[in-house]
């Protein structure tokens, strides 16, 4: 999994604990006082923080750790294809905000380039997000196949790369992503 979600948005610290809702019992009284977790209100609501930071005092939800762990991503190249069809490349880089799309079949390349509109990348990222993108496993290989289908994902952050692959055999949501790349890109990917 790439994001932390117990890791501080604000500060970025691993010192963290959990904050615990609704009617506390003796051992949670326990846990407080020793610095284990922190304890919340006793009604218990979707827009509660999750995690405490002990460094910051920064209290943060999951979907905050999300979002930030999302907007770290600055450049996405993924590629698909086999033997017989081709290779389908495409490149977004998010600062630049341009889309490089390639098909690479029998020697002979077709190239796309174009300008993504802020709006685009956002809706992008935020279906990537509905994806679950950034939780795919590093790999997928389907051992009993041995010609067919490979596909690689380059998640590029701030900080690190992240690095995703597959053959014959990919994540659940493989069918949602090429069609998000087609959409995004104008051109076949897959």
């Amino acid at each position: 999994m790439a994001i932390k979600y117990n890791k501080c948005p604000r500060c970025g610290s691993l010192n963290v604990i959990k904050i615990i809702y609704g009617m506390q019992t003796h051992d949670a009284f326990l846990m407080t006082e020793e610095g284990k977790i922190k304890l919340g209100s006793c009604c218990i609501t979707d827009s509660e923080p999750e995690y405490y930071c002990k460094d910051c005092e920064n209290e943060w939800g999951r979907q905050i750790s999300i979002d930030k762990a999302y907007n770290e991503i600055i450049r996405i190249k993924t590629s698909v294809g086999g033997y017989f069809g081709g290779y389908f490349e495409v490149d977004i880089d998010y600062e630049n905000r341009k889309l490089k799309w390639s098909h690479l079949c029998a020697g002979a390349e077709d190239y796309y380039e174009k300008t993504i509109r802020q709006n685009t990348l956002y809706k992008f990222i935020d279906e990537l997000k509905m994806l679950n993108l950034l939780d795919w496993k590093s790999k997928y290989i389907e051992p009993d196949v041995c010609d067919g289908t490979q596909w690689s994902l380059e998640i590029i952050k701030s900080g690190r790369n992240i690095k995703k692959y597959g053959d014959n055999k990919f994540p659940d949501e493989w069918d949602d992503f090429c069609r998000l790349i087609r959409n995004v890109s104008g051109n076949v990917f897959s």
